[in-house]
């Protein structure tokens, strides 16, 4: 027993004993090679420690902070990253909107999580962020996550479905860029956690017409223009407003009019697995009749595999005489992969119609139209 007691007495010295202390000439030197436990290496400029904290200065002027005890050694040369051949343990703390930070847990308080990321930096975050931490293996020469040797990639588009969006937002600082049927362009950017904006362009024309150059696109407009802003409601719920609006443009026989979508979402779940629910409304400020078309939408995101998710999206017309159609429904897999991924499914449009006949009462019919539904997901920005 005074044995155990002398031990926990000294504990806390002899792990500070253990900490890395840098030297004069560390601090002299302008770019020094710092070695990490984990293998990797940071490069930058000593500037002091601090009890258990080592400031560097790197390259570009931005500042890191690293763990005394996670350093192996600092070096005036070169020194190359150690690599493994064989797949290593990694952990991925993954929070409610979507973020995924990969890195090595170093402390946790009432206030904030430390994370040291793999370049050696350390990042903090609220614990009420955190939604999961999942455990991983990295392979040395694969860019992506393997789980028991074998690749595995998160769905990094949750704030997209097929047609529709979800009330997940970009991340902040990314630039996300989608293309439908090799025709449709869509980018969208992330401003902040909660806002972002986007642009659709179809730079095919359907046709030119030599005495007024009308056009008119395959999806109906050339530009349009979007604008999403959403905020988590507890830790399984979300909620967003898509706004979308389309100036006025040419068409074949007569020009395309402006159009305004005001869409209400509210999703239930988390990036990878959820369910999405909308209400919006489709405005045209030109017409004098019959100028506000409401629709109600549902879709549903779930991860099925270690890279593949199912998407379902659709979308329905309570006036569907007005709107020119009951019904959208869609459904696809997306191939998830580091940082693009394929959409692949079909897409169907219920089409009203009304018959009349010259001696028998008419009545109302329903055409269904189907479509294949092709997209690529890409994500331009640091990894």
């Amino acid at each position: 027993m005074k044995t155990v007691l002398l031990f926990l007495l000294l504990c806390p010295f002899v792990v500070r004993a253990q900490l890395f202390k840098i030297s004069p000439e560390d601090t002299q030197r302008k770019h020094s090679y710092i070695l990490m436990r984990d293998g990797s290496v940071v490069r930058g400029q000593v500037l002091r420690q601090d009890s258990t904290v080592i400031s560097i200065r790197k390259g570009n002027g931005d500042m890191t902070f690293v763990e005394a005890d996670q350093i192996v050694r600092i070096s005036a040369g070169h020194i190359a990253q150690v690599s493994e051949n064989s797949a290593v343990g990694s952990t991925v703390f993954v929070l409610k909107d979507g973020t995924q930070l990969p890195g090595t847990f170093i402390r946790r308080d009432n206030t904030m999580i430390t994370v040291r990321k793999s370049n050696g930096q350390l990042t903090y975050f609220e614990p009420e962020l955190l939604l999961r931490v999942d455990t991983v293996r990295t392979a040395g020469n694969n860019t992506g996550f393997t789980v028991s040797g074998k690749p595995a990639y998160a769905n990094r588009f949750s704030p997209f479905l097929l047609v529709n969006p979800t009330a997940f937002n970009p991340e902040k600082g990314r630039f996300y860029y989608r293309n439908t049927l090799l025709v449709l362009n869509e980018l969208d950017y992330g401003i902040t956690q909660n806002w972002s904006i986007g642009l659709n362009v179809n730079p095919v024309f359907g046709q030119f017409q030599p005495d007024n150059t009308a056009r008119e696109t395959i999806f109906g407009a050339n530009v349009r223009f979007l604008s999403k802003l959403s905020f988590p409601i507890g830790e399984q719920f979300r909620f967003g407003i898509n706004t979308t609006y389309q100036p006025k443009q040419k068409g074949y026989f007569s020009s395309i009019s402006q159009q305004l979508t005001l869409h209400g979402l509210l999703s239930f779940g988390d990036s990878q697995r959820n369910a999405t629910l909308g209400y919006g409304l489709l405005i045209h400020p030109d017409y004098t009749t019959n100028n506000t078309v409401p629709f109600i939408t549902a879709g549903v995101m779930h991860k099925i595999s270690r890279n593949l998710t199912i998407l379902s999206d659709n979308t329905f017309y309570p006036n569907p005489f007005y709107g020119g159609k009951s019904a959208d429904l869609s459904i696809a897999l997306r191939f998830d992969r580091l940082r693009h991924a394929f959409d692949i499914g079909v897409f169907s449009s219920l089409m009203p119609y009304y018959n009349y006949y010259a001696s028998y009462p008419g009545g109302s019919k329903t055409q269904a139209y189907f479509y294949p539904y092709l997209a690529y997901n890409l994500i331009i920005g640091k990894p």
